[in-house]
């Protein structure tokens, strides 16, 4: 979508660049279609080497079913052996464990297929920025700059190498689920982890830790292209009808991450059934924790956008001032024309365009006024609000009890 250019205004905090000429025989952008955040890294590129993973083609399928297998299978196999996977020896056997559902056949799967849902949207993203006019060409360079610089910091193996480590660390011997012993489980016995819960410990936990932090690193990558872009010297129009002086588009790709929370989502829920399930937790014990993760969450998927508040916010600040002296002209020169007649109209009244003009003066500046300080919807909340939900709903109809779920749902239809 093209958008009018605008020259930055001499009031801007920062100065204005140089124009810098950018041959025509090259793009402007060498990285624009070729950007990724989720795609790359030392990690990925063990990955392709091995065949595992192939560029533009990521094999999610195969890669879901290698990690079923070789994290869960055992677990099930070792259950087995021990006599743990189903039947009364533990109160928690292993086919019973809604922990295990939820964590590693329902959250580890999404954890890998949000990188087609979400690498496609901020591919996009990126090239709108360019694409819509928003980045004029003086600051084409230095948008390139910006993003080389975030895949350097995806590529850099420091990060990953940090990310192994903490995968690795046995978090398991400071959860509560695999220290107390007022409730039998599959994986730890009065001796210690079982066979299948060493399994767990060793192999199958590290990968989904890796994968969670993994994701953590590339979102924190994506709010510092944000945030770094917000101090270009962006093309942006304070009476878009968007709202968010053209911005709007970032919406829609932050949407995206919300089966990021999603998965998280489903680890909390399998949690919560096997404490209500197996420990008799009331329901009611969890309300503020429930309302607590959704709500994180929810904060959490806006606040890249609401680092580009700084920029906007002076978007609006400026657009009121300028259309305010375009209002105060055009009303100043009406009010001479048609009220005091201080000169004579070379036109009847009676069909003029002055008086539209003059409301349409009206709607612009109110535009100015009503624009977002961040490109941040209700809608947008109330998706996010509604992805980080979605697995914590049937645990709130499995905990409520018959007589008080149908009396809810007749208050709402009634």
């Amino acid at each position: 979508m093209g958008l009018p250019q605008r020259i930055p205004d001499s009031s801007d905090q920062s100065p204005t660049p140089e124009p810098t000429h950018v041959p025509s025989s090259q793009p402007p952008c060498d990285l624009l279609h070729g950007f990724s955040i989720v795609v790359g890294g030392p990690f990925y590129e063990a990955l392709q080497r091995y065949g595992i993973v192939r560029y533009n083609l990521p094999n999610i399928a195969r890669r879901i079913v290698a990690l079923v297998m070789l994290i869960w299978l055992p677990l099930l196999l070792l259950s087995l052996k021990d006599g743990v996977a189903w039947g009364h020896q533990v109160r928690i056997p292993f086919l019973y464990d809604f922990s295990m559902y939820g964590r590693l056949l329902v959250a580890l799967p999404l954890l890998l297929l949000a990188e087609l849902v979400i690498d496609p949207a901020i591919r996009l993203g990126v090239g709108e920025f360019v694409d819509g006019g928003f980045v004029p060409q003086s600051e084409l360079p230095e948008y390139d700059r910006i993003l080389r610089r975030i895949q350097r910091l995806r590529d850099s193996w420091i990060p990953e190498a940090t990310m192994l480590i903490l995968a690795f660390f046995p978090y398991f011997l400071f959860q509560r689920e695999w220290t107390s012993h007022g409730v039998s489980t599959w994986h730890t016995s009065a001796h210690g982890l079982t066979t299948a819960g060493w399994w767990f410990a060793l192999i199958s936990a590290p990968p989904l830790h890796f994968i969670i932090y993994r994701w953590m690193f590339r979102y924190l990558l994506w709010a510092i292209l944000l945030w770094r872009v917000g101090r270009l010297h962006l093309t942006l129009v304070p009476t878009h009808p968007d709202r968010a002086a053209g911005l709007n588009f970032l919406g829609l790709v932050q949407k995206r991450f919300g089966i990021l929370f999603c998965a998280f989502g489903c680890a909390f829920a399998g949690r919560v059934g096997n404490e209500m399930l197996y420990e008799g937790a009331p329901l009611s014990s969890f309300r503020f924790v429930m309302a607590g993760f959704i709500v994180l969450s929810v904060i959490v998927g806006l606040l890249p956008l609401a680092l580009l508040a700084p920029r906007l916010r002076e978007v609006r600040k400026q657009g009121l001032i300028e259309y305010g002296r375009l209002a105060n002209s055009y009303s100043f020169s009406f009010d001479r024309k048609w009220v005091h007649y201080l000169q004579s109209p070379s036109e009847p009244l009676l069909g003029t365009g002055d008086i539209q003009s003059l409301a349409d003066m009206g709607n612009s500046f109110k535009m100015v006024d009503d624009m977002n300080i961040a490109p941040i919807t209700q809608r947008l909340v109330l998706q996010l609000a509604v992805q980080a939900a979605a697995p914590i709903i049937p645990i709130i109809i499995f905990g409520t009890p018959a007589p008080e779920l149908v009396k809810a749902v007749m208050r709402m239809v009634a």
